[in-house]
This record gives C-alpha cells, sequence and structure tokens, in this order.
C-alpha cells in the first residue's frame, strides 16, 4: 500500500511541475500563438461558401 500512496504522490509532483513549466514557457493564448502579419481578419472576401455556390442548388 505504501508502495502505490508513494506512486500516487510522485505522479501529482511530476504533474504539477510539468503544468507549471508549460505554464511559464510553452503555452500561449490562441490569439498570441496564431498572430501573424499575413492573417486577414478583415473582410472575408469570397473564399466562404454561400447561396451562390454550385453544390447548394441540389
Amino acid at each position: 500500500m505504501r508502495i502505490f500512496l508513494l506512486s500516487l504522490v510522485v505522479a501529482g509532483t511530476l504533474a504539477g511541475i510539468g503544468a507549471s513549466v508549460l505554464d511559464s514557457s510553452y503555452q500561449k493564448q490562441a490569439y498570441q500563438a496564431y498572430s501573424t502579419v499575413g492573417a486577414r481578419v478583415g473582410d472575408a472576401g469570397n473564399n466562404l461558401v454561400g447561396k451562390d455556390w454550385p453544390a447548394a442548388k441540389h
């Protein structure tokens, strides 16, 4: 039983260390990770499927 409890403590400790390392240096919010100068977020233009799409007439 002591080995099982010790393994739970070790797993929890490793999870906590991993979460703090990821939080501090690797993980970013989506708006930070996917922000580039080439991203178009204004007018969508004609690249969306709409009522005039040929397959929508079926």
